[in-house]
C-alpha cells in the first residue's frame, strides 16, 4: 500500500474521475468521494475503498466545507469544465493559497484552454479529435470506438493517475503542490504515440483495417469459427508465426518446394516469351526493311519497350493485397501472374494476326539441272562476304552462306548444301572486327545495365529503406523491406517511362553529337547516376536518378542496332560500287548480326545472375549499384575507343 496516509478528495464525476479515484484507493490513499445532494442512479459501481459526503457546493455552506477539506488534503480531483470551480470560488489558486502543499487534479476532455474547453463531449468527441478514431474499424467500414475505454480510462483516468503520482514525487523535493491538466483529447493522442511514430515505418499507410495490427495481416486477426464463435490470432513473432504455418498446412515444407519450383517454371517461360521476340522483330527490320525504316523501327521498338515496361512495373509498386480485386484472386503475386498471362494471352493473338506471311519454298528445286548459279563476287577487303548470301543473276536465290577465304570450285555441290551449327559457328568466329568490338560493348552494356536492374529492388529495400528480407515475413523489419520493394518498382516505373520518353529524343540528337555522343553519353549518364546512387542511397534522390536508368536502356536498344544497320548501309555501297551501280539489297542476310547482338542480353543475364547474385549475398545489395557503376564507365571508354562510327 504505497498511498497509505494520503488523503484524496474526489468531486463526483462520470466514468474517467471515478476510476482515478479507485486506483489511488486500491494502493492505500484515503479516498473521499464528494456527491450531489439528491444524485440519482448508482453512483457505486467504481467506489470501491471510498468513503461518501454529500454537498451542495453552490451554497456557502457546502463551499466553505470543502474549502476546511481541502486545507487537510493531499489531492483534490475536479472533473468538471473549465471555470466551474472558478466560479464556486474553488478554483486551483484559492484551494492552493490556504494549502500549498495541496495538488490540484484537473480532469476534463478538452483541457483548460482552447475553443473547446467549455464544450460537453464523451469519449467517442475525445476520441475522434485526438485522431484515433481514424485508425480504428474494419476495411470499407465505418470508424467505430472501442467502448469507451480508450478515450474515458485510457486517455483520461490512467493518464490522469500518472500525473497525480509524478506531482507527489516532484513534492517530496519541493514541498509544493500542482495543477494538473489532464484531459482525454492529450492523453489519448499520447497514448497513440507509437502509432504516429511507426507511420514513416510502413505500418501503417494503407487505409483503416489493411495494416498489420488493426486487422489486415492473416497472423493477426479474428476468424470466425465452425460452431459461431470467433478466434484471436495472434502470431506475430516468427516461432508462433511457424507454429501457425504448421498447424495449418500437414507439410509445409513440401508445398514450399512445390510453390517454387512451379513459380520458376512460370518465371523461366514469361522470360524466355519476352526473350524470344526480340530477336525476330530486330531480324524482320534488319532484313525486309529498308535502312529509313530501319531506323524508325527501332525508335518505335525502344518507345514500346519502355511503355510495356512502365506498365510491368506498376503491377509491382501496387500493393494489390489490400484492393478487391487481390482479395478475390487471393494475394498480390497472383494478381501479377494474371495481367502478365493476359498480355502474354493478348500479344500472341495480335502477333498471329498482324503480319501477313508468304510461305517459304526451296529455291533450289526451281533452279533448271542445267543452270549453274554464278561464282561469288568477292571485294578486295572481303568485307561483304561474312553472312552474306549471294542471289544468281537468273533471280534465283542461293541459299549458301558464304564464308570469309572460302570459294568453292563445283557451284552446282554449293547449293545443295544447307546451313549448319558448325557453319554457323565458323560465320560467328570470323565476324570482321567492328562488329566483334560492337558485340563486345553491347555485353559490357548490358551487364551494368542488368547488375543494376536486376538487384534494384532489393537495394531499394535494404540499403536505402533499411529493411530486412531475411527477418520473419511478419516482422517489422520485413515489412519495411517490402516498402522498399514498392518504391523500386515505382523507380523502375520511371526508368520505363523516361526510356520512351528518351527514345523519341534521339532522331534530334543524333544531328547535334552523333551516334558517337550518343552512345558515350548513355553509358557515362548511367555510370555517375548509379555512382551517386551508391554514395548517396536516399529515395527521392534514387528515385529522380532513375531518369538515368532510362537513358541507358534507350541507348542500348537503338545504338548499337542503328550502328549496325550503318555497316549493312556501308558494305551494299562497296557492293553496288563493285558491281558497277547494280544494287541488290538481298545479298546480304543482315538478321544474323542482328540475333548476334541480341544474344549479348541473354550471356549477360547468365553472367550477372550467375555471378552478382553471389556477391550480393556476401556484402550486400550496395555491390549492386557499385558494379553498375564501374561496369558501365568502362563501357563507356570501350565505346569511344574501340568502337567503330559510320558518318
Amino acid at each position: 500500500m504505497a498511498l497509505r496516509g494520503l488523503s484524496v478528495l474526489e468531486l463526483a464525476g462520470l466514468a474517467p474521475g471515478p476510476l482515478c479515484g479507485m486506483i489511488l484507493a486500491d494502493f492505500g490513499a484515503r479516498v473521499v468521494r464528494v456527491d450531489r445532494l439528491g444524485a440519482r442512479g448508482n453512483m457505486n459501481i467504481l467506489a470501491r475503498g471510498k468513503r461518501s459526503l454529500a454537498l451542495d457546493l453552490q451554497r456557502p455552506q457546502g463551499a466553505a466545507v470543502l474549502r476546511r477539506l481541502c486545507a487537510r488534503a493531499d489531492v483534490v480531483l475536479e472533473p468538471y469544465r473549465h471555470g466551474v470551480m472558478e466560479k464556486l470560488q474553488l478554483g486551483p489558486e484559492i484551494l492552493q493559497r490556504e494549502n500549498p502543499r495541496l495538488i490540484y487534479a484537473r480532469l476534463s476532455g478538452f483541457g483548460q484552454s482552447g475553443r473547446f474547453s467549455k464544450t460537453a463531449g464523451h469519449d467517442i468527441n475525445f476520441l475522434a479529435l485526438s485522431g484515433v478514431l481514424s485508425k480504428i474499424g474494419g476495411s470499407g467500414e465505418n470508424p467505430y470506438a472501442p467502448l469507451n475505454l480508450l478515450a474515458d480510462f485510457g486517455g483520461g483516468a490512467l493518464i490522469c493517475t500518472l500525473g497525480i503520482l509524478m506531482a507527489l514525487f516532484e513534492r517530496t523535493r519541493s514541498g509544493k503542490g500542482q495543477v494538473i491538466d489532464a484531459n482525454m483529447v492529450e492523453g489519448t493522442a499520447y497514448l497513440s504515440s507509437f502509432l504516429w511514430h511507426s507511420l514513416q515505418m510502413g505500418l501503417w499507410e494503407n487505409p483503416r483495417g489493411q495494416n498489420l495490427l488493426d486487422g489486415g495481416a492473416p497472423f493477426y486477426t479474428t476468424y470466425r469459427t465452425a460452431d459461431g464463435g470467433f478466434m484471436a490470432v495472434g502470431a506475430l513473432e516468427p516461432q508462433f508465426y511457424k507454429l501457425l504455418i504448421k498447424a495449418l498446412i500437414a507439410d509445409p515444407r513440401r508445398k514450399r518446394i512445390w510453390a517454387i519450383t512451379i513459380t520458376m517454371i512460370g518465371v523461366v517461360f514469361f522470360d524466355f516469351a519476352a526473350d524470344f521476340i526480340d530477336g525476330p522483330i530486330k531480324a524482320y527490320l534488319f532484313d525486309v526493311c529498308s535502312y529509313e525504316d530501319k531506323e524508325r523501327g527501332l525508335h518505335y521498338h525502344a518507345f514500346f519497350t519502355g511503355f510495356g515496361g512502365a506498365l510491368g512495373y506498376l503491377l509491382g509498386a501496387i500493393d494489390w493485397a489490400h484492393l478487391e480485386i487481390g482479395r478475390v484472386l487471393g494475394s498480390e503475386f497472383q494478381v501479377m501472374f494474371f495481367f502478365s498471362a493476359l498480355v502474354l494471352t493478348l500479344c500472341f493473338i495480335i502477333h498471329l494476326c498482324s503480319i501477313p506471311e508468304a510461305p517459304l519454298r526451296d529455291v533450289t528445286k526451281d533452279i533448271p539441272p542445267q543452270q549453274a548459279p554464278q561464282d561469288f563476287l568477292l571485294s578486295s577487303d572481303k568485307m561483304y562476304q561474312y553472312g552474306s548470301i549471294e542471289k544468281a543473276k537468273n533471280g534465283y536465290v542461293n541459299p549458301e552462306l558464304a564464308l570469309q577465304g572460302e570459294k568453292t570450285p563445283n557451284p552446282s555441290k554449293q547449293i545443295s548444301k544447307t546451313m549448319t551449327m558448325t557453319s554457323l559457328l565458323r560465320v560467328l568466329m570470323n565476324m570482321p572486327s567492328h562488329y566483334l568490338c560492337l558485340c563486345i560493348s553491347h555485353f559490357i552494356g548490358w551487364t551494368a545495365f542488368l547488375s543494376n536492374m536486376l538487384f534494384f529492388t532489393d537495394f531499394m529495400g535494404q540499403i536505402v529503406y533499411h529493411g530486412d528480407p531475411y527477418s520473419a515475413h511478419n516482422s517489422t523489419e520485413f515489412l519495411i523491406y517490402e516498402r522498399g520493394v514498392e518504391v523500386g518498382c515505382w523507380g523502375l516505373c520511371i526508368n520505363s517511362v523516361f526510356s520512351s520518353l528518351y527514345s523519341y529524343f534521339q532522331k534530334p540528337l543524333v544531328s547535334y553529337i552523333g551516334l558517337k555522343g550518343l552512345y558515350f553519353t548513355g553509358y557515362l549518364l548511367f555510370g555517375l547516376g548509379t555512382g551517386f546512387i551508391g554514395l548517396f542511397p536516399n529515395v527521392y534522390s534514387t528515385l529522380a536518378l532513375c531518369t538515368m536508368f532510362g537513358v541507358m536502356s534507350s541507348t542500348l536498344y537503338t545504338v548499337p542496332f542503328n550502328l549496325i544497320a550503318k555497316y549493312h548501309r556501308e558494305e551494299q555501297e562497296k557492293r553496288q560500287q563493285a558491281r558497277g551501280g547494280s544494287l541488290d539489297s538481298g545479298e546480304r542476310g543482315q538478321g544474323l548480326d542482328c540475333a548476334v547482338l541480341t544474344c549479348m542480353v541473354q550471356l549477360a543475364q547468365i553472367l550477372v545472375g550467375g555471378g552478382l547474385g553471389f556477391l550480393v549475398n556476401k556484402a550486400g545489395s550496395v555491390i549492386v549499384v557499385i558494379t553498375a557503376s564501374a561496369l558501365a564507365l568502362i563501357g563507356c571508354c570501350f565505346v569511344a575507343l574501340f568502337v567503330r562510327y559510320v558518318d
